[in-house]
This record gives structure tokens, C-alpha cells and sequence, in this order.
């Protein structure tokens, strides 16, 4: 690991300006569970390290009749044991438990998690089938960007340069709601995922979709959100149209061959969680 200068501002005012005018020479770092990992193989070598994880003003948990906010430096052990994020946002602290281990929810930080833009990860895919939103703040602004939009590649973001993701904002679910996520890993469930899958369905009045998001993630560059959940809306969810639609999703993904399997074996993989989160959250909508 090569020297660098080690930096550590008190508020996100100290943060994002020292960002924006080192940001070619510069890494953030909060948690440290995946940076640290990096700097000692020598992937990255900054000439100064910003450690923005004493910045009080990306800490907290916000709750209102709209929206759940949380502050960038939020753990992901939080996330998972939060007693308000389990009972109304339950689907979120579910992918959190699915995260490495319990050392490593305990460091990691939700928004280092987005930040990172890593494919092989859980909390981002189900964010996005969430409808989740980040604030993305720079020297005397700020913008508020859809999860939709935010992933660019792999480990590549929407954040401009000088920016820091500094909030996550996740909607209120409606009544008659359910989400569900889950995961399959080779070894242990410590490792990351194959695949994984996010499914987050509303009913209507008499049963019917109203409303239907499904993300994969660890099959391509980015979490992917299907289109193919429109169909659904105005229409009772079976297991006919649930047993098609994850053979749909399986055959929209890109996989690749590597380390954690063959792009044959992904597709099948996803296809069997996208039916899994599927039943899941429809179960939990019909019974909440």
C-alpha cells in the first residue's frame, strides 16, 4: 500500500469541498469494508484518503408520514435491527440481514454501499425495487437522484465529480403492501451472491395488482429493473404469470461467466429467485 495523506473533515460543508477540488486524487472512505480491501491490492492508490465517517450531518434516521431518510453513514447493521425500518420497511432490513456478516454490517454503511456501484450486493437491488432516491450533495448544492438513474456500470455511479452521496430516501409503502428478498451464494451465505432478487408488490381493493417492482442483481453490470411487471397491473398475480414472468427475467439478463458460475447457470439461478420473491411478496401484500 502506497503512502497518502490522510484527511478527515468534521461536517459535509469540510467534506465537499475538499472533494471538489481533490476529487482526481482522492478517496472517500466511511465504513472502509470494501476501500481498505482495494488500497492494500494496490486496485486504487490515492494521494489522500478522506475519512467522512465522523461527518455528523450524514448520520440519522428520519421517519415521516411519506418517506423513510436516512443519512449516508447509516450502518447496515442499523438497517437490519431498526425497530421502525422492521415494521414498516421490513423488506429493506431483510436485505441487509443478507449481507456478508455481522462484522461486516456493523462497518459497512448504506451509502458506501450505493456509492460503490459494486453489481454483487444486496441492499442497492432492493432499494431499487423500492423506489429508493439518494441525495447527492456538492459545494453549496445538492440534487435528489432516482435509484433508476444512478446506476451507471460497475462501480461506476451518477455521481458528478465533487459529489457525495449524503441521504437515502425510501417511500412509505401503501397498505395492501409486500416485498421480499432473497439470495443464493456458492459457500457460505457470508460470500456474494450469484444472484439475487428484490420483488415489491401492491394490490388493489379487490386483490389486483396495482402496483409491481422486480430487480435482479449480480447478473449484470448493474441492479436491473424489469419492464415486465407493467403488464401485471390490473391483473391478479398467479402461478401461471409468476412462473412466466421469471422465465421472462432470465431470459433479459446478461450474465457473464466467472468465478461464481456460468452465464447458463445464472439464468437458471434467477429464474428460480425471481419466483421465490415473487410468492414471497405476495404472500406478505396479501396478508398485511
Amino acid at each position: 500500500m502506497r503512502s497518502f495523506e490522510y484527511i478527515r473533515p468534521r461536517n459535509l460543508s469540510e467534506a465537499t469541498e475538499f472533494l471538489d477540488q481533490n476529487h482526481e486524487n482522492a478517496l472517500l472512505v466511511a465504513g472502509g469494508t470494501a476501500a481498505v480491501v482495494m488500497m492494500r491490492l494496490g486496485i486504487i492508490r490515492p494521494e489522500y484518503v478522506c475519512d467522512i465517517g465522523g461527518v455528523s450531518d450524514m448520520t440519522g434516521v428520519s421517519i415521516s408520514d411519506e418517506e423513510l431518510r436516512l443519512g449516508a453513514l447509516t450502518t447496515i447493521r442499523l438497517v437490519e435491527r431498526d425497530e421502525e425500518i422492521l415494521r414498516y420497511w421490513p423488506h429493506l432490513s431483510e436485505a441487509a440481514s443478507q449481507v456478508g456478516n455481522v462484522r461486516v454490517r456493523n462497518m459497512a454503511t448504506l451509502g458506501g454501499a450505493l456509492s460503490y456501484g459494486e453489481p454483487q450486493t444486496d441492499t442497492p437491488v432492493a432499494l431499487l425495487a423500492m423506489r429508493g432516491s439518494v441525495i447527492a450533495s456538492g459545494v453549496n448544492s445538492s440534487r435528489e437522484i432516482e435509484l433508476d438513474q444512478f446506476f451507471v456500470g460497475p462501480y461506476e455511479t451518477a455521481l458528478a465529480p465533487g459529489e457525495i452521496l449524503s441521504a437515502v430516501k425510501i417511500p412509505r409503502p401503501k397498505g395492501n403492501s409486500g416485498g421480499c428478498h432473497v439470495k443464493f451464494t456458492v459457500g457460505s451465505p457470508e460470500n456474494k451472491p450469484v444472484a439475487n432478487a428484490s420483488a415489491a408488490i401492491t394490490l388493489g381493493s379487490s386483490g389486483e395488482i396495482e402496483d409491481a417492482r422486480l430487480v435482479v442483481g449480480a447478473v449484470g453490470p448493474t441492479p436491473f429493473l424489469t419492464s415486465a411487471t407493467n403488464d401485471l397491473v390490473g391483473h391478479e398475480l398467479n402461478e401461471g404469470t409468476i412462473r412466466a414472468l421469471s422465465k421472462h427475467v432470465s431470459e433479459e439478463i446478461e450474465p457473464i461467466d466467472d468465478v461464481r458460475g456460468p452465464a447458463w447457470y445464472k439464468r437458471r439461478i434467477t429464474q428460480a429467485l425471481v419466483e421465490d420473491a415473487l410468492i414471497c411478496a405476495l404472500q406478505r401484500a396479501r396478508s398485511s
